[in-house]
Formats: structure tokens, C-alpha cells, sequence
């Protein structure tokens, strides 16, 4: 089974400016992700697609490949479902595992359980997804819990899955045929799909300044020995 690796990485940003080259504790954002999938060894190829050739000399730098997308898939209106399928209908691979660069801190066991639960279960889609274990509204509305019941302690809440982003995988032949058929292949549409859950620091996604500061604080902190529990006396 080939496994190939995409990491996208768009050089315009509305939010942040040049986000995937901004630095964070001295090394790009794009750095991490690129390091830990490296690390992680799952891979037959790993590829940073973008419409910016800076990123080709950062994947040059590490060792990996580069694909350069079409300008159509360039703007912020393009879809991850648009570019991917342009991905997969211009490389070869069996199964694609996308990463992205504003999850920095998924960890290399994680991208290897990830693979793992997809192949193991024979999935067509796999959606890494976070709990949200408190009351939440949708429209107006409760989705686990019921106003008119006495409240709960958050711990006895049915969580609420939110998407991750941070890594995705999709069978290439299901995701191409799903694009054909009902223009749509991110969240599955006609196939198996499961749900893989990340939590801590994985689940971290800069999309603003107050994410970055963030990650910059953890990624300081990643760098020096844990502090020692203690407690007030």
C-alpha cells in the first residue's frame, strides 16, 4: 500500500500574514509538521502542496517533494476538496494522509495510530476529531444536554466531537469517485468513515495572533524540563 503525504500550504492568508513561513521558537510554522512526518517513518512519499515556490525550497531543505498547484486552487476560495482531488489525480498513491502546518504539535505516534486505525478498519475517510465535553448550542439549541433537567456535572455530559483538521486520510479511488459523482469527498460523502480522536496539545490550530501566541508558549515550553507538581500548603 503506498501512503503519501500532504501538506498543504497556501502562500496568501487573510487572517495572519505569510502564516506557514512565520516563525515560532526560530523555525517556520511549516517546520513542525514537515519534522514530525518525517519522523514518524509512515510514509512513501511526503509532499508540501502549494501555489508558492519558497515552499519547493523548503521541501528541497528537508529531503521531500514538492507539488506545485494550480493558481485556480490558490485563492481563499478554493476548497480543500478542489486541491486534493488536483493532488491525487496528479501523483500516485493508494491512501492520502493530509497534515497541516497550524497543528504543529500532532505527534509522531499519533500520525502512526492514525494510520494504523484507518488500515486496520478499512476506512475510506478518516477524521481526526476533539471532545468538547461541556453544554453546547446549535442554533439555538441544546445538543447534550436538556434545559429542563436538573444540570449535570460536565464529566457525566455526552461529549460533543468537533472536527481536528490537524490530520485527515481518504482512499484515493473512493475520494476521486466521490468527487465525480456528488463534487464533494472531505467528509467522506459515499463511503466508511471514522472518527479518530487527538487531544492536548495536538488539537492546538492556529487560524489568529492569539493562536500563535499560544503556540509560541508551548512550543517555549516543549523546550525546557517539566516544572514539579506541587501543591498550595
Amino acid at each position: 500500500m503506498n501512503i503519501s503525504c500532504m501538506i498543504p500550504a497556501r502562500i496568501g492568508s487573510q487572517r495572519v500574514k505569510l502564516k506557514n513561513l512565520r516563525l515560532i521558537n526560530g523555525k517556520p510554522l511549516i517546520s513542525y509538521i514537515i519534522e514530525t512526518a518525517i519522523e514518524s517513518k509512515s510514509f512513501d512519499d511526503i509532499y508540501i502542496n502549494s501555489d508558492s515556490l519558497i515552499f519547493k525550497e523548503i521541501a528541497e531543505q528537508y529531503g521531500i517533494k514538492f507539488y506545485k498547484r494550480p493558481e485556480i486552487y490558490a485563492t481563499n476560495t478554493a476548497s480543500n476538496d478542489d486541491f486534493a482531488l488536483d493532488f491525487l489525480q496528479n501523483t500516485k498513491c493508494n491512501t492520502l494522509i493530509q497534515l497541516l502546518p497550524t497543528s504543529p504539535f500532532i505527534s509522531t505516534d499519533e500520525i502512526n495510530q492514525f494510520i494504523k486505525y484507518m488500515i486496520e478498519n478499512k476506512l475510506d475517510t478518516l477524521v481526526s476529531t476533539t471532545d468538547v465535553q461541556i453544554e453546547s448550542i446549535y442554533k439555538g439549541q441544546p445538543i447534550n444536554f436538556e434545559i429542563m433537567e436538573h444540570t449535570l456535572p460536565s464529566q457525566s455530559l455526552e461529549p460533543i466531537k468537533a472536527y481536528a483538521c490537524g490530520i485527515m486520510g481518504w482512499n484515493r479511488k473512493n475520494y476521486i469517485e466521490n468527487m465525480e459523482k456528488y463534487n464533494c469527498a472531505y467528509h467522506g460523502a459515499n463511503g466508511k468513515v471514522g472518527y479518530f480522536p487527538l487531544k492536548g496539545f495536538s488539537t492546538v490550530d492556529i487560524d489568529n495572533e492569539e493562536d500563535f501566541m499560544i503556540a509560541e508558549a508551548i512550543a517555549n515550553g516543549m523546550d525546557t524540563s517539566p516544572s514539579k507538581v506541587e501543591y498550595y500548603k
